[in-house]
């Protein structure tokens, strides 16, 4: 082999070496973007959603005056107004929710309707009075009733009428759970609710 030949085959070789060195520089500095990257997006991605009141993992704290209660066939409760019994409310077979309008005297009486709002992180999250929805009022009679789902928030509306004057009063109300007999079957619900509710 010549020299010239020589030469011009260490110029190719270099040339080449020194793009390889280039290339691995390169390389290099991509992997570690590309890491900084993967180690950034995960970090931006777990903000905090503790107060999310949408995220289906949070509990949303009960509001003031939140009861909590226990109802089965055995077990209903009154709701009342100025000592007066607006309606009751009681859970009935298979697993609804039944309810009760008062009736006073004549037509003195207080309508109740209730309303499935659907599924709900608590009976915080339960923050407006639905336009649509409400089963038809009754009075006097337990024939009122909506599925009993655990995890569902409710909005009663009483629909009180008592010597000519008219007065709407709202109750928020969520299923917390089931309440299982020892035979296995349902029995009732543990819900909490809050009234007069006024968003």
């Amino acid at each position: 082999m010549e020299l010239h030949e020589l030469k011009n085959t260490w110029t190719v070789l270099n040339v080449h070496n020194k793009k390889c060195i280039i290339m691995r520089k390169m390389f290099l500095l991509s992997a570690k973007f590309l890491l900084a990257i993967l180690i950034c997006l995960p970090l931006s991605c777990n903000k905090d959603d503790s107060t999310n009141p949408n995220n289906p993992g949070n509990s949303v704290p009960d509001p003031e005056g939140t009861v909590t209660a226990n109802i089965s066939e055995m077990t209903d409760f009154e709701f009342t107004d100025d000592n007066l019994g607006l309606g009751r409310l009681a859970w009935s077979r298979p697993d609804n929710i039944a309810l009760c309008g008062a009736w006073y005297i004549g037509e003195n009486r207080c309508y109740a309707s209730i309303c499935n709002i659907g599924k709900v992180n608590g009976l915080g999250s339960i923050k407006n009075i639905p336009s649509s929805g409400f089963s038809t009022p009754t009075f006097n009679e337990w024939n009122n009733s909506t599925a009993c789902e655990k995890g569902h928030g409710y909005v009663i509306k009483f629909d009180k009428r008592n010597n000519g004057t008219v007065k709407i009063i709202y109750v928020r109300l969520f299923v917390v759970e089931t309440i299982i007999s020892t035979t296995g079957s349902i029995m009732g619900a543990k819900v909490k609710y809050q009234y007069p509710f006024e968003p």
